[in-house]
């Protein structure tokens, strides 16, 4: 295949020609070759007329705001954020009002009329209403405030007033001083803390994934433009083949090449259109690549996509301790581990203070009002010249506390083994950082010895096909020419686009390929 065979001959000629690369040689002196300054054009097999002309940049847009992986994590972030929202609900004021009428059929106290027990039915009608406010401070206190009414009234003869009102407001408030409650607040709102953990590590996620996409996105849009430059150095390769069989007829005719010679460049023609052919399936596939982690709809894959970002190449200067440092402070990673380590803690917190006894103490106030008419009944609450409270102290203890104590291990485990992954990611971050540097260092210097090789390859070609022409020569030699000037350009060609990948890998490995791409989230 192409491809392979690119792969292998970039690592044969940068290791060749690195070996001639003088010591001063400039990165920044290096310039793009004839061949890689104009885009190529597409196979005369492409739809011409319905080309998409793409850039990288558009290319990212489209990835970002189309691929699954991130719509899918875009919808997550919403989930998490409405997660906080249920957590907060369970210190939402809840609003309780009842009503209820009831009729009493009683029989009152008997009565004898003429030596005879006659039994006197009493009639009671009550009416009751009510309405509450509680609360779950975030203190872990319950506190409420109810005003409760009732409406009372009876035909006993025995009563001081057939109709009378009989409401109480009441005030009362539990807190919980040992299990349940923490001076800085955090084991009563542990469910909200971990609710908002949960949501800033799922954001974490989104930049994880998003940056990853950019990354598949950036590394198939060059795959893209390799396939079409490598497909265009064919197509040349295989011209200087076709010119060189048309040379050979004519050495033939003169007299200067035996009739024997037109096999080799009958051969080297035939090796070349294959290779053509191969190219052009590795530029379809190269695309479809390319279209799938744009997620782009299925009626549109059959436009042909021509790039127009050319390769380029641009020196620079990273260190793997200044990508380190950038790495801790960016990598979403690493922030997801250290909030893992925070919602170890906050369970952990909790986990202990479920070893406690449970103790709560309680307050409640009352007032009373109990007339014959409403009015006076609220006027007697509003003075408050009836009144009651109440203190109260409750304790809850499990003497063996076994599952508490159970659990709480569990949750120190838990705790240490979110340090160890946390240490262990740093460890892991290192290693890559100094791989992607390392990278990006070796393909830098991979494409000044691409460029060298190319550079001689081209000459001994030359060289090669004046020999050929003054009769020093041979179709075998010119044909190995050819195909070292072909594997010179495309090592070239993989050379460039390989730094282009390893320095988009580094931006990757620091965590900051979203700032690099101007890439905002929604």
């Amino acid at each position: 295949m192409v491809v392979a065979r690119v792969v292998l001959g970039t690592a044969l000629v940068a290791a060749f020609a690195s070996a001639a690369l003088a010591e001063d040689d400039d990165p920044a002196s290096y310039v793009v070759p004839d061949f890689m300054a104009q885009p190529p054009p597409l196979p005369p097999s492409a739809d011409v007329s319905a080309v998409w002309k793409l850039d990288l940049t558009e290319a990212i847009r489209i990835a970002i705001h189309q691929n699954t992986g991130v719509v899918i994590e875009r919808e997550n972030v919403k989930i998490t954020r409405q997660g906080v929202e249920v957590a907060k609900g369970e210190f939402e004021p809840v609003v309780t009002a009842g009503a209820d009428t009831t009729t009493n059929n009683t029989p009152a106290t008997n009565t004898t009329v003429g030596g005879d027990m006659i039994a006197t039915i009493v009639t009671t009608r009550e009416q009751d209403w009510a309405l509450q406010i509680a609360d779950r401070l975030e203190s872990g206190a319950q506190a409420s405030i109810g005003f409760t009414n009732s409406r009372i009234g009876t035909d006993a003869a025995n009563t001081s007033a057939s109709l009378y009102y009989n409401s109480s407001l009441v005030a009362a408030i539990t807190q919980p001083i040992l299990r349940g409650f923490s001076t800085d607040l955090v084991v009563p709102r542990a469910d909200i803390l971990r609710a908002k953990i949960t949501s800033q590590r799922e954001r974490a996620q989104l930049e994880v994934v998003a940056q990853n996409i950019i990354q598949q996105t950036e590394n198939a849009y060059w795959n893209v433009v390799l396939a079409l430059y490598s497909y265009d150095l064919q197509v040349h390769s295989q011209k200087r083949a076709d010119d060189q069989l048309a040379l050979t007829h004519r050495q033939i005719d003169a007299g200067l090449l035996p009739p024997s010679d037109l096999i080799t460049a009958e051969t080297t023609l035939a090796q070349r259109k294959l290779q053509v052919v191969q190219a052009e399936q590795q530029l379809s596939s190269s695309s479809d690549q390319l279209r799938s982690v744009m997620n782009i709809p299925r009626e549109e894959w059959s436009k042909p996509i021509l790039p127009t970002d050319l390769p380029s190449f641009a020196a620079s200067s990273a260190s793997a301790e200044g990508a380190l440092d950038i790495a801790l402070k960016h990598r979403p990673e690493l922030v997801q581990l250290s909030l893992d380590l925070q919602t170890a803690l906050v369970n952990l917190r909790q986990a202990e203070n479920n070893q406690l006894p449970q103790v709560n103490l309680g307050l409640n106030g009352t007032l009373y009002g109990a007339q014959t008419t409403y009015g006076q009944d609220l006027s007697l609450i509003g003075h408050g010249q009836a009144t009651g409270y109440a203190v109260t102290l409750n304790l809850i203890w499990t003497p063996l506390n076994r599952a508490a104590d159970a659990n709480a291990e569990i949750s120190r485990s838990n705790q240490r083994v979110a340090v160890a992954n946390r240490n262990q990611a740093l460890q892991d971050t290192w290693f890559l950082v100094r791989d992607a540097v390392r990278n990006q260092a070796s393909t830098e210097r991979q494409v000044l010895a691409a460029a060298k090789f190319r550079s001689l390859a081209t000459e001994n070609l030359a060289v090669e096909q004046r020999k050929f022409t003054s009769g020093t020569s041979s179709n075998f030699l010119i044909a190995q020419r050819q195909e070292d000037l072909a594997n010179a350009q495309l090592a070239e060609l993989q050379a460039v686009l390989a730094h282009k990948q390893a320095t988009v890998a580094l931006l990757r490995a620091e965590g900051t390929l979203l700032d690099e791409r101007h890439v905002q989230l929604q």
